[in-house]
């Protein structure tokens, strides 16, 4: 007799894989529209189940500025979560090759809540339906299925909100290779901050050396680290700019917080 042993084997994309797409990629709600849709669908050639579930999480990083996420399975009050609140329609599904399927959020929150942004992750996990199996000897086969575990973000909001970003430290190391420069990032007000990252570096003509972009997601605090290599910088002054741009009504139109002006930091440093 054929012994057939199955494996799982979990991956987490962000919110695009190639076979499963999903859009859009955070949901909006509020007080007046407590209902939001989602859609996901099967690029693939095979059909795949698809589950729905909702975790509390953030990103976070450590000293060193390395990012990771964390999630609370049991979030208590001190935290934003509006987990327990959200409900799926349908939660469970299968998904023939080239279908799609729109999947429907509603929340209820509990009266009276305090002002400001909550959020759950939306985990939609994909398993193919019929995973090939594969002969590893006599009379064994083994079968893989993969979990495609994507992670999208719904947004609420209790006005009146606010957000913001103070700078608690901005500063560079140098070492034989880089110019690693360093920001902490504290939130302020009652909701995340959404918005654009730039930090450059100009010589003394005001040239700029080098420059980097990123989006920038800070919901409580973060340590953001760039590097650029050293062999950019001759010998010689520079200052390092650091810009941040909200920028949240390009994500959701319907945000309630008001526009702010770009926040500036710099500071000059030596190249040896």
């Amino acid at each position: 007799m054929k012994k057939i042993i199955t494996v799982l084997a979990f991956l987490i994309y962000g919110n695009t894989f190639a076979q499963i797409i999903i859009s859009p990629y955070i949901l909006y709600t509020d007080a007046k529209n407590k209902f939001g849709t989602f859609l996901v669908q099967n690029e693939s050639n095979e059909v795949y189940e698809v589950d729905i579930s909702f975790v509390f999480g953030y990103p976070v990083t450590d000293s060193s500025g390395n990012a990771t996420m964390k999630y609370h399975d049991r979030p208590d009050s001190s935290f934003a979560s509006a987990t327990q609140w959200i409900r799926a329609f349908p939660r469970k599904f299968a998904l023939n090759p080239k279908e799609r399927q729109i999947v429907r959020m509603t929340v209820n929150p509990p009266v009276n809540i305090s002002p400001g942004t909550y959020w759950s992750r939306i985990v939609t996990s994909a398993t193919q339906q019929s995973p090939p199996i594969d002969t590893l000897g006599e009379g064994v086969r083994t079968q893989i299925k993969f979990v495609l575990n994507q992670i999208t973000t719904l947004l609420y909001r209790v006005d009146p909100t606010a957000t913001g970003i103070e700078v608690d430290n901005f500063y560079a190391e140098i070492d034989s290779g880089y110019l690693t420069i360093y920001a902490r990032l504290m939130r302020t007000g009652n909701s995340p901050f959404f918005g654009n990252l730039r930090v450059s570096a100009r010589n003394s003509s005001s040239e700029i050396v080098a420059e980097e972009q990123q989006s920038l997601s800070i919901y409580f605090e973060m340590i953001k680290k760039i590097q650029f290599p050293l062999d950019k910088f001759p010998p010689g002054k520079y200052t390092v700019e650091l810009e941040m741009v909200f920028n949240e009504k390009e994500l959701f139109a319907e945000s309630s917080l008001k526009p702010l002006p770009p926040i500036l930091e710099y500071f000059t440093i030596e190249i040896p």
